[in-house]
C-alpha cells in the first residue's frame, strides 16, 4: 500500500487528496485470499472518474503482481462525497476504511442522507424502467441468460430502492432480497405475492452469490425460467413504483427519514 501512494503521487495525474484501506481488510474479517481494497480519492471531476479511475487500477495490477497480493484500487472523485451524490457503497466503505494516507489524518466518514437515498432510488428505478424492454429484447433473440439476470437484477434493484429510502444500506444482493421481505413483506406493508419474485431472484444468483463479479452468470436451471421471471420482475415493479414514488416525494419535502408507521 505504501508503495501504490508514493505511485500515485509521483504520477503526473491525477491528483490524490486521500487514501484508505476498506473492505475485509479493514473490518478484519478477512480470508488469506481476499483482496486488499485501497480507496483513493482524487481532485476530479465526475467526467474524469472513469479515466482516473483506469490509471490508479493500472499502477495497482502492477504493483500487486510484484508484490504477490490482490491489490484492488477503488476511485473516488471529490462530487462523491457531496451529500445527494453519496452511493450505500461508499459510506459503508469508508464507515469501516482505515486511512492509509495523508499520515495521522482523520477518519473519512460520510454519513448517508435522505437526498442520497432519493438519488439512488432515481438511478436504479431509471435502470427497472430500461430493464424490462432489454429482458424482452433478450427473449425474443433467443438470449435468456441475459434476460434472466436483468430479471434478476431489476427484482434486486426494486428491493434496494426501498430499503435505501429508510436510510439501509448494509445489504447486497441476496441479502437485500432477505431484508426487503423481513421489513416489507412480512409486516404486510407489501402483499406476500412479492414473495414469489423474490424466492426466484435469490435462487438466480450463483451459489456464492456472484462475489467479486459485476453480473453473476444465472444458474442454468433457472435461465429456463426467464420467461417467468421477466413476468415476475415486471409484476414487483406495478406493486411497489407509485409507493416508492410517493416516499421519494416525502424525502425531498422534509429532508427527514420517515418511519413505516409515520406513513400509515
Amino acid at each position: 500500500m505504501r508503495e501504490l501512494v508514493r505511485g500515485v503521487r509521483r504520477a503526473d495525474w491525477p491528483p490524490l487528496l486521500r487514501a484508505a484501506l476498506f473492505g475485509s481488510r479493514a473490518r478484519g474479517d478477512f480470508a488469506a485470499s481476499s483482496d486488499v481494497d485501497v480507496l483513493l480519492l482524487c481532485r476530479v471531476g465526475p467526467a474524469e472518474r472513469t479515466r482516473a479511475g483506469e490509471v490508479n487500477e493500472r499502477l495497482g495490477r502492477s504493483i500487486g503482481r510484484k508484490a504477490g497480493v490482490r491489490l484492488q484500487t477503488w476511485t473516488v472523485c471529490a462530487d462523491d462525497l457531496r451529500a445527494g451524490r453519496r452511493t450505500p457503497m461508499l459510506v459503508d466503505a469508508l464507515a469501516d476504511a482505515i486511512t492509509v494516507w495523508p499520515p495521522g489524518a482523520s477518519p473519512l466518514r460520510a454519513p448517508f442522507t435522505p437526498a442520497d437515498a432519493v438519488f439512488c432510488a432515481e438511478r436504479l428505478l431509471t435502470w427497472v424502467d430500461n430493464g424490462g424492454a432489454e429482458a424482452r429484447q433478450a427473449l425474443q433473440e433467443g438470449r435468456w441468460a441475459d434476460a434472466a439476470a436483468r430479471a434478476r437484477d431489476d427484482i434486486a434493484r426494486l428491493a434496494s430502492a426501498a430499503l435505501l429510502l429508510t436510510g439501509d444500506t448494509r445489504h447486497r444482493r441476496r441479502g437485500t432480497l432477505r431484508r426487503f421481505e423481513r421489513r416489507f413483506v412480512r409486516t404486510g406493508l407489501v402483499p406476500r405475492g412479492a414473495t414469489r419474485a423474490l424466492k426466484w431472484a435469490a435462487a438466480a444468483y450463483p451459489r456464492d452469490g456472484g462475489r467479486g463479479q459485476e453480473t453473476p452468470p444465472v444458474p442454468p436451471p433457472l435461465v429456463a425460467t426467464a420467461p417467468a421471471g421477466c413476468e415476475l420482475a415486471a409484476a414487483l415493479e406495478a406493486e411497489l413504483l407509485v409507493p416508492l414514488l410517493d416516499r421519494m416525494v416525502a424525502l425531498r419535502a422534509t429532508g427527514q427519514w420517515i418511519s413505516e408507521d409515520d406513513e400509515g
